[in-house]
C-alpha cells in the first residue's frame, strides 16, 4: 500500500471520506445529479451539478490524459480513474484546461455575457438537457457565411426541451433554440444577420409539424447578435425590442429593427419581432 492509499484509508476510518464520495453512477451529457458535482470538482470547473457541454469536453480531456477510451461519458473505466484520483493517484492530472471558448455551444456559461441568450433559462435548459446531441432527431441546423437555417420536424407541443416542465413546451421554443444556437456562431465576428429577409416555412409530416427558419447572413466588420421577442397565438408587440434598440443606440452601438415576422402553420400563428445589434 502506497502513501496516498494509506492516507485515503485513514481518512475513511476517521470519517473524512464517505462511500458517497466515491463514484458509482453512469454519467453523460444531460444528466443532473449530486455525483456530477463531485465530478466537476475533480475536473476543476464550475460546479452546478449539470452534465453540460463543458463537463463532457473536460471528461474527454481526462480520458485522453489517462489514455482510455475518449467518449465524454463516465462509464466503468472512467469511474475507476475518478476513484483513483479520490485516493490521491492523480498521475499528473491537475484539472481541465478546456475553455468554454473551445466549445461550439457557449450558451450555458459563455466567456462573454454579451452573447444574447447566454443567461436565458431556455438556453441554459436546452444546453443542460443535451441540446442537439439529444434532440438531433427533431432539429437540423445548417450554417455557413451566407445563411443560418434551423429545421424542426416534431410535435407542436410537449417538447420539454427548455425551461418549461412537464412537457409543456411548444413549437414556439424553436425560436428560442434559434437564438441559443445562432449567437455563439455569430460571436466569432464578421457576419451580420439580415433581419429584413428572414423567412419561415411550415407544414406537416404525419403527426409532426414542420417549421424552418432561415436567417440570411452578410459579411460585415464587427460582432453582431440576433435578439427576438414573440408569442404563439398572440402578438406581444415590438415595444420591448424597440426599447432595447433605443438603449443601444444611446450608447453609440448599432441596432436595427424591430422587424415583424409572422409564421402561420398547422400549429397556429407565431408572431416574432427581431432586432440585430453590434457588440
Amino acid at each position: 500500500m502506497n502513501l496516498n492509499e494509506e492516507i485515503y484509508r485513514i481518512k475513511k476510518i476517521i470519517g473524512l471520506l464517505t462511500e458517497d464520495d466515491e463514484f458509482s453512477k453512469h454519467m453523460e451529457q444531460g444528466m443532473e445529479h449530486k455525483e456530477v458535482e463531485n465530478l466537476q470538482k475533480i475536473l476543476k470547473i464550475d460546479v452546478d451539478g449539470i452534465y453540460g457541454s463543458e463537463t463532457k469536453k473536460c471528461v474527454e480531456e481526462l480520458q485522453k490524459h489517462f489514455n482510455i477510451k475518449v467518449d465524454g461519458v463516465v462509464g466503468p473505466q472512467t469511474r475507476d480513474i475518478l476513484n483513483k484520483i479520490l485516493k490521491g493517484n492523480n498521475e499528473g492530472w491537475e484539472g481541465c484546461k478546456t475553455k468554454n471558448s473551445d466549445i461550439e455551444l457557449k450558451t450555458t456559461k459563455p466567456e462573454n455575457s454579451e452573447v444574447v441568450g447566454s443567461e436565458w433559462n431556455s438556453c441554459k435548459a436546452w444546453t443542460s438537457k443535451g441540446g442537439l446531441s439529444k434532440w438531433g432527431n427533431l432539429f437540423k441546423i445548417t450554417k455557413n457565411d451566407s445563411e443560418f437555417k434551423i429545421d424542426y420536424d416534431g410535435p407542436s407541443s410537449g417538447l420539454s426541451i427548455a425551461h418549461a416542465k412537464g412537457g409543456s413546451d411548444t413549437i414556439h421554443q424553436v425560436f428560442n433554440v434559434l437564438i441559443c444556437e445562432i449567437n455563439p456562431f455569430l460571436f466569432k465576428g464578421g457576419l451580420k444577420p439580415n433581419i429584413d429577409s428572414i423567412t419561415t416555412t411550415t407544414g406537416k409530416n404525419g403527426k409532426n409539424s414542420l417549421l424552418s427558419i432561415t436567417i440570411p447572413l452578410v459579411k460585415e466588420d464587427g460582432t453582431f447578435q440576433l435578439d427576438r421577442r414573440g408569442g404563439w397565438g398572440h402578438d406581444p408587440g415590438g415595444s420591448n425590442m424597440s426599447q432595447k434598440c433605443s438603449k443601444l443606440t444611446s450608447e453609440d452601438k448599432f441596432c436595427a429593427g424591430p422587424v415583424k415576422n409572422v409564421t402561420t402553420g398547422p400549429f397556429g400563428k407565431i408572431t416574432e419581432y427581431f432586432i440585430v445589434h453590434q457588440i
